[in-house]
């Protein structure tokens, strides 16, 4: 088993995206589970930060496409092709990364990326395993949680499934909410099931592949599971304020208020008791679309 110190190397850097999110923790009076936190685009004083965090995220999407090993690997080839120009390489690299991204559906893509940087900062769990993309039609919703995270504790193999879910329209809170649930719980109680619909292919470290096959192969135990739904949605209520600190009040305002209208949707005995395992940070995010549209362009 991995140590501490050998699964912390492996952690993607994020901090620069990180100083560009708000976030703080909530007590909801419907939603289950272990853990809730609310997040959103920073601000400084009355000016928020959406340029730098758009900027930012996108700039974490190599990490999300190449291990930190195959992006030198990749570096160094194309560093010896362009006649050791270093930016001209970089570029390059960038651009594959881009390509990875399809184009015409930003909604999932945005809520991927969020999912891969919140999983290794809030749990300091590098990746492990993700859905494989659908190269005929991206559009059509695959099955399973959208990655898998991974982080050993006491001799245990401790596994995060995250589910990403980001709705751009207006007055869709509760539809997120509730979506994420269901996906979530489905891609827990059907893992064993639907562990071909995962690889891991070149975003993992080399040390973490044994561990990925393990998982596939069910030759690992102890094993326990964590649900992480990340949910971000389009806000509609205003936060105008004065200063930094009261703007950042109507922010929790705004999603306390959303909580406290929501109820849990009927859910069966069984998956029911899974409830306890489930963690929720969700984003409210005013003027959705034109985030989307930035995340978009290269």
């Amino acid at each position: 088993m991995l140590t501490t110190q050998q699964i912390d190397k492996l952690l993607t850097n994020s901090d620069d995206l990180f100083a560009n999110i708000y976030s703080f923790s909530f007590s909801p009076n419907a939603l289950p589970g272990k853990s809730h936190i609310g997040i959103s685009i920073s601000h400084q004083d009355q000016l928020e930060l959406r340029d730098s965090f758009v900027r930012e995220l996108k700039n974490t999407m190599c990490n999300w496409v190449y291990s930190k090993s195959r992006y030198n690997d990749l570096f160094n080839r194309e560093f010896e092709k362009r006649n050791k120009d270093a930016a001209n390489a970089s570029s390059q690299i960038q651009q594959l990364a881009r390509d990875k991204f399809r184009k015409g559906h930003p909604q999932g893509q945005f809520g991927e990326l969020l999912l891969f940087n919140l999983l290794q900062h809030q749990f300091s769990a590098p990746p492990l395993l993700r859905k494989m993309p659908l190269t005929t039609n991206p559009a059509i919703e695959r099955h399973g949680s959208d990655a898998i995270h991974y982080r050993p504790s006491n001799n245990v193999h401790q596994l995060y499934l995250g589910e990403a879910k980001s709705y751009k329209s207006n007055y869709s809170f509760k539809k997120a909410i509730d979506d994420a649930i269901s996906s979530i719980l489905t891609a827990y109680e059907n893992f064993h099931t639907e562990l071909g619909l995962y690889t891991y292919d070149n975003f993992i470290e080399e040390p973490l592949r044994e561990i990925a096959e393990g998982i596939k192969e069910n030759k690992l135990a102890p094993i326990t599971f964590d649900l992480v739904c990340i949910v971000s949605y389009n806000e509609t209520k205003k936060k105008d304020g004065y200063s930094q600190a009261e703007i950042e009040q109507k922010i929790k305002d705004c999603l306390s208020k959303r909580l406290d209208k929501y109820t849990l949707p009927s859910i069966d005995s069984k998956k029911s008791t899974y409830l306890n395992k489930l963690h929720f940070i969700i984003m409210p995010i005013w003027d959705f679309e034109t985030i989307l549209d930035g995340f978009q362009t290269a």
